[in-house]
């Protein structure tokens, strides 16, 4: 009797498990968010893959995708680019590390989306005209207003900037001239014709310019020229901002950049909004960015420097109170 009452008991609550938990495992089955879990639940297995197309540089690849895994969901999975595995798979996002991979890439498949990074906006300018691709990209290179307004809170009395260009590529300076005119800087630039002329034309801007404004255009700052740059602006007592990190370190007084955490952490979350919508953000620069000086350079020409962090939040309180971060 005892036994067959205990019988009784469970086939009542087995049938009202099945009334019960039968359909609500079938709403949570066939819920579009539920269907997404593997990106979102505590599970291993991959549900989104992004590929990563190294530099020619395969320890900071190895070093990038490490910092990139950790700021990453497990539900998203880094892969090595191939063209193959992009043909593939062609929703999916490929990351290009510099100029030449991206170049590839894009050669290769031109129908896939790309975030590009390690590139400035000169070498990106090429891209955005082609409409077939979804293209973005993360700049490199620091905004030369930003640039140019960091020379000014280092020399506080400057008022005229000078700045080196290419023949034919004056015109593009026209709209940060009109912006640093706003703050009280006048920037006037000079035509480099050939690299025979580099030295000479560089003379004149240093007698016109408080300091000179470096621009991240590898024809005029590499590393055969660098060298006759600070030397001949070391003379006229000048001091050179920029063109980046790089060349801070190898003789430029100060520059902007974006630490490494930053790229990363920016890169993660255009990974994160491309699955969730589909969308990729216009170009930019990343969102946060750090300022180095060179201080045996600064002491060597007898510049007193402002404080970093004074300095930083200055360029930031200015940058939030504009309406852009200015062009190249």
């Amino acid at each position: 009797m005892f036994f067959r009452r205990r019988l009784s008991i469970v086939r009542r609550l087995r049938n009202v498990a099945q009334r019960v938990l039968c359909p609500l495992l079938a709403v949570l089955w066939l819920s579009p968010v539920w269907a997404q879990g593997p990106l979102y639940a505590a599970s291993d297995s991959p549900s989104h893959v992004v590929f990563l197309a190294g530099s020619e540089n395969i320890s900071f690849n190895l070093v990038f995708r490490k910092r990139l895994e950790d700021a990453l969901p497990k539900g998203i999975k880094l892969a090595r680019y191939t063209t193959d595995a992009a043909i593939k798979s062609p929703d999916s996002l490929i990351i290009t590390l510099g100029a030449s991979s991206l170049n590839d890439v894009v050669q290769q498949n031109p129908r896939s989306p790309v975030l590009a990074l390690m590139v400035t906006e000169s070498q990106f300018a090429q891209y955005q005209t082609i409409e077939e691709q979804t293209i973005t990209a993360l700049y490199l290179n620091p905004p030369l207003k930003r640039q140019a307004l960091l020379g000014q809170q280092i020399l506080p009395q400057a008022t005229q900037v000078a700045l080196l260009a290419r023949a034919g590529d004056e015109q593009q300076f026209r709209e940060l001239a009109e912006e640093l005119a706003r703050y009280g800087l006048e920037l006037r630039v000079f035509t480099v014709d050939n690299p025979q002329s580099l030295v000479s034309t560089l003379s004149r801007a240093l007698n016109f310019g408080d300091f000179l404004l470096g621009t991240p255009d590898p024809e005029i700052y590499n590393r055969q020229t660098i060298k006759h740059i600070l030397l001949t602006t070391y003379r006229h007592n000048r001091i050179l901002i920029g063109p980046e990190r790089a060349f801070v370190q190898a003789g430029a007084l100060a520059s902007t950049y974006a630490p490494t955490d930053t790229i990363v952490t920016d890169t993660a979350q255009i990974i994160l909004e491309y699955v969730r919508s589909g969308q990729l953000p216009r170009a930019h620069y990343p969102d946060d960015f750090a300022v180095l000086f060179n201080e045996q350079v600064a002491r060597s020409l007898n510049i007193p420097l402002p404080d970093r962090d004074s300095v930083l939040q200055a360029l930031k309180r200015l940058e939030s109170s504009s309406t852009g971060v200015g062009n190249e």
